[in-house]
């Protein structure tokens, strides 16, 4: 061996890096738009595939209702669950004579479509981009498993290594290994 560590534990350390750095890189993307106002969330129907899939990240800027355009994928509170967040496509939207919007909209696999009316000072969500699989992850993370994989088996792998230091030091350099002999 010819460096300090063997050409596994250096796959391996680059393996870790590159999980580090693409969760960094997904966190910003997800978490990042929270700083600037925008919201992201988890889609889990399929009732605008091929644009988005289940479990794709969502994320929404905020919006008054004058300024969704037909074609625009909105989010916005279910008309008939109000707890509930849907992502649709705006099929039609007009202003109505005492100040409120009418929309339309509908999913892109649906075959019905939502009819929902929101005041003018209103916020909706417009759809800005998404995050792939992501959402998934995030669900998993909720659960008692997820929660165990995801803290637990790092946690783990970071004492394994620390035990690795322990149990076999570094070998300092100059300790044992100079020449014999007197050859300078």
């Amino acid at each position: 061996m010819t460096g300090s560590h063997s050409i596994p534990h250096q796959i391996a350390t680059g393996v870790v890096w590159a999980i580090m750095v693409a969760g960094a890189l997904l966190a910003l993307l997800v978490a990042g738009p929270l700083a600037l106002g925008d919201h992201p969330h988890t889609d889990l129907t399929g009732s605008m595939e091929p644009t988005i899939s289940p479990g794709d990240v969502v994320i929404d800027e905020e919006i008054a209702p004058t300024e969704a355009q037909v074609g625009d994928i909105v989010t916005f509170r279910d008309p008939e669950h109000e707890s509930k967040l849907l992502t649709h496509r705006v099929v039609s939207a007009k202003r109505l004579r005492d100040g409120r919007y009418a929309f339309v909209t509908q999913g892109d696999a649906n075959n019905t479509q939502e009819h929902w009316l929101i005041a003018a000072d209103g916020q909706i969500g417009r759809v800005m981009y998404t995050v792939p699989w992501v959402g998934h992850v995030a669900v998993f993370a909720r659960t008692r498993l997820g929660m165990l994989l995801l803290v637990g088996v790092p946690l783990l792998l970071i004492l394994a290594e620390e035990l690795v230091r322990i149990w076999r030091p570094r070998t300092r350099p100059g300790a044992g290994g100079g020449s014999v002999g007197g050859a300078s």
